[in-house]
């Protein structure tokens, strides 16, 4: 947790995602539909593999 009461992810891209608590809260209150999305959409994604 960040000194301004943000909660930063890090290893996402270069640079870290900082959400505040209601941020998060809608997130996560969308994610089964985000999923959903991703899943129906996976052939027009680009997908990045392990190396």
């Amino acid at each position: 947790m960040g000194e301004k009461g943000g909660v930063s992810v890090y290893g996402l891209g270069r640079f870290p995602v900082t959400l505040y608590y209601e941020q998060w809260i809608r997130l996560l209150d969308v994610s089964d539909g985000l999923r959903a999305f991703l899943e129906e959409n996976k052939p027009r994604l680009k997908l990045k593999t392990k190396e």
